[in-house]
């Protein structure tokens, strides 16, 4: 199994206008990042009405018309990512197929990915565990399926 960890960051800009009547709306900023190969993802977590107005191409609509009869979009406390792939050579953001969902009340996070151009065909369920040092620049949360320290 691939080695994956998620860290969540309070969204410093939350309910902060970037134009005429245009608020950022996502509740965390995040990174996901794998081991062998190593990649790194980005993640802005937000409420369901929020997430769902960003879906874009067939994909995402297919992902939504998925959810749609879970029961997950009625769920107040999820909280909904889109991937985009992060290369920190270049610091190019390229859109991926996958998106995450996060519960905060019970500390579980479910990620997928499938990024062609990497080879990345994957998803995972993980624990989630709130950190203890919190500050600016520091995560919220980290979950992971591996040791960090």
């Amino acid at each position: 199994m691939r080695e994956i960890a998620v860290r969540g960051f309070t969204n410093e800009k939350f309910n902060t206008t970037f134009g005429k009547g245009l608020f950022r709306r996502a509740v965390f900023n995040g990174s996901v990042e794998l081991r062998n190969p190593s990649l790194k993802y980005l993640v802005d977590y937000y409420q369901y009405p929020e997430w769902e107005a960003l879906a874009k191409d067939h994909q995402q609509m297919d992902v939504i018309n998925k959810l749609d009869g879970s029961g997950m979009p009625e769920n107040k406390d999820l909280l909904f990512s889109w991937l985009v792939h992060y290369d920190p050579l270049t610091k190019t953001k390229t859109k991926v197929e996958g998106y995450s969902v996060y519960s905060p009340d019970t500390k579980e996070l479910y990620i997928e990915i499938n990024d062609l151009n990497n080879q990345i065909a994957e998803n995972w369920t993980l624990d989630v565990h709130n950190c203890n040092n919190l500050g600016h620049h520091k995560p919220v949360f980290i979950a992971a399926n591996v040791d960090l320290n």
